[in-house]
C-alpha cells in the first residue's frame, strides 16, 4: 500500500548574508571632533570639522593627525581636538541636548552604538534620525541591516529601497536587498538584485552562491548550476559551492551527481554538517537507508541539537525495521523542537501502525496525534492521517473513518487510491499495520 511521505529534506543553512560597506561602519581608527576646527595642509585650510563629525585617522605625526571626513576632505588636525569614537558618547549627548532636532547627531551616535554592538540603541537613533527627515542613505542601509538581523525583512526591504532612492547604488545595497527578498520568498526579485550586484562589480564567490540559491528556490536549477560552476571556479577549495551544487543536482533528481558533490564538500571539510544532511537525504531517496542513517549519525555527532536530523534518522531507522530506535529519535526531535509537527506526525503514525507489538501503543499514538492536530489547525493531511490511524488502533472506528474521509477527499487524485484503501479498512473496523522491511 502506498503511503504519504513522512520525511522532510534538510534545508540549506544560509550562505546568504548581508554585506556591510566600509563606510557604513566605523573604520579601525576612528575619532570624533570635539568642536569646529580647520583642516590644514601646510598653511592652506582644506576644510572645517564640525562638532560630532566622525573622522578616519590615516596617520599621525607627534601631536598632529592626518584625517579624512565623509566628503573625502583631508588635512592635519591637532590630536587634542578629537576623542576616540568609543569615548565620544558624552560629545554626542551634549550635542543632542543642545539641538535635539538635528538628525545628523543621532546618525553619528548610532555609529558609536553599532560599534559597541548595542544594536537596539543604534536602531533607536536611526529611527529618530529618520523621523527628523534624514536624507542620508547610509542611515537607511544600516537600519535595514538591523531589521534583517531581527528577521524583519519587509521593513529591511523598505529601508533598502529608500537607500537606493537616496542615491546609494553600490553593489552591496543590492546584495543586502536580495538577501532580504530571498528571506521573504520573493526569489525572482532576489535574483534581479543579485544581477544588479554582479553588474555593479560584486563578482565574488558569495554573490554567485546567493544568486544560485535564489534561482534554486525559484525552480531554476540549471541556471543555478551555472552560477555554482562559476563560484567553484572562483574558490575551488570552498566546500559550500559543492554543497549548494549538490542541492541543485538533487532538485533535478540527478542523485549520483548530488552524492558526488556532497562527497567533495566533505572531502574538503569533514565537519561540514549540511553536506551530511544533504547526502543522507539523497541516500533516503535512493532507498539506501543504512547509508542515510550513517550520514545522520555523523551530522548529529557534530550538531546534537539538530531536531530535523533526528527526525530524518528516525524515519530511515523505521524503514529498516528498527522501530524502537526510530521512536526514540522522533521523541528526541520533539524534545528539541516542541513545535516540530512532522516529528509528532511520524511518532504518532509509528505508534499506531507498528507491526512490533512491543512498540505499538494506541493510547500514546492518540495523545501525540491529538497534540499535532491542535498545532496544525487541521491543515496537515499527514497529521489527520496519523490521527485516523490512532483512533483505529484504539477501536474508535467511527472517528477513524471521519478523519480518513477528510484525508481521502483532500488528497490529490493520483494519490487517492491508497487513502481509499485505508478508509475501506477502517470502515471494516480493522486497524492498519505497516509492512515489515524484507
Amino acid at each position: 500500500m502506498t503511503r504519504i511521505l513522512l520525511i522532510s529534506v534538510l534545508g540549506a543553512v544560509g550562505l546568504l548574508s548581508a554585506i556591510e560597506p566600509s563606510f557604513a561602519q566605523p573604520r579601525v581608527s576612528t575619532v570624533v571632533a570635539r568642536s569646529a576646527a580647520p583642516l590644514r595642509v601646510g598653511e592652506r585650510v582644506t576644510g572645517q570639522t564640525e562638532p560630532g563629525e566622525i573622522l578616519s585617522v590615516i596617520t599621525r605625526q607627534e601631536q598632529l593627525i592626518w584625517v579624512q571626513n565623509d566628503q573625502d576632505k583631508k588635512g592635519w588636525l591637532s590630536a587634542d581636538q578629537v576623542v576616540p569614537l568609543d569615548q565620544a558618547e558624552p560629545v554626542f549627548d551634549a550635542l543632542i541636548r543642545r539641538d535635539p532636532n538635528r538628525a545628523v547627531h543621532y546618525e553619528r551616535r548610532a555609529v558609536l552604538f553599532s560599534r559597541r554592538g548595542d544594536m537596539e540603541k543604534a536602531a533607536a537613533d536611526y529611527d529618530r534620525a529618520v523621523q527628523l527627515g534624514s536624507k542620508n542613505p547610509t542611515v537607511y542601509l544600516n537600519r535595514g541591516i538591523h531589521y534583517s538581523t531581527q528577521g524583519e525583512f519587509e521593513k529591511a526591504v523598505a529601508d533598502y529601497d529608500r537607500a537606493v532612492e537616496l542615491g546609494l547604488k553600490d553593489a552591496y545595497i543590492f546584495v543586502n536587498r536580495g538577501v532580504a527578498r530571498y528571506a521573504l520568498g520573493k526569489f525572482d526579485e532576489a535574483v534581479a538584485d543579485f544581477d544588479k550586484a554582479i553588474e555593479g562589480g560584486a563578482k565574488g564567490f558569495s554573490v554567485y552562491v546567493n544568486r544560485a540559491s535564489a534561482k534554486l528556490a525559484g525552480g531554476q536549477e540549471v541556471l543555478a548550476i551555472d552560477d555554482l560552476n562559476e563560484a567553484i571556479r572562483l574558490e575551488p577549495k570552498n566546500p559550500a559551492g559543492y554543497y549548494e551544487r549538490g542541492r541543485a543536482w538533487q532538485q533535478l533528481d540527478k542523485l549520483d551527481q548530488a552524492v558526488a558533490d556532497y562527497d567533495e564538500a566533505l572531502k574538503l571539510d569533514p565537519d561540514f554538517v549540511q553536506a551530511y544532511g544533504g547526502r543522507g537525504y539523497v541516500w533516503f531517496l535512493k532507498g539506501e537507508s543504512e547509508k542515510a542513517v550513517d550520514d545522520f549519525d555523523q551530522l548529529l555527532k557534530r550538531n546534537p541539537q539538530a531536531a530535523v536530523a533526528y527526525n530524518n534518522r528516525g524515519y530511515n531507522k523505521q524503514r529498516l525495521g528498527r522501530y524502537a530506535d526510530a521512536l526514540a529519535d522522533y521523541r528526541q526531535a520533539i524534545e528539541l523542537a516542541p513545535k516540530y509537527l512532522l516529528a509528532y506526525q511520524n511518532a504518532a503514525w509509528l505508534l499506531a501502525t507498528c507491526p512490533d507489538d512491543n512498540v505499538r501503543d494506541g493510547r500514546a499514538a492518540l495523545d501525540i496525534a491529538s497534540k499535532a492536530h491542535q498545532m496544525s489547525d487541521e491543515k496537515s493531511l499527514g497529521v489527520l492521517k496519523a490521527l485516523a490511524a490512532a483512533y483505529a488502533e484504539n477501536g474508535e472506528f467511527e472517528k477513524a473513518v471521519s478523519w480518513q474521509t477528510k484525508v481521502t477527499e483532500e488528497t490529490p487524485e493520483d494519490e487517492r487510491p491508497a487513502e481509499q484503501e485505508l478508509l475501506d479498512l477502517y470502515r471494516s473496523e480493522k486497524s492498519y499495520r505497516m509492512e515489515k522491511p524484507e
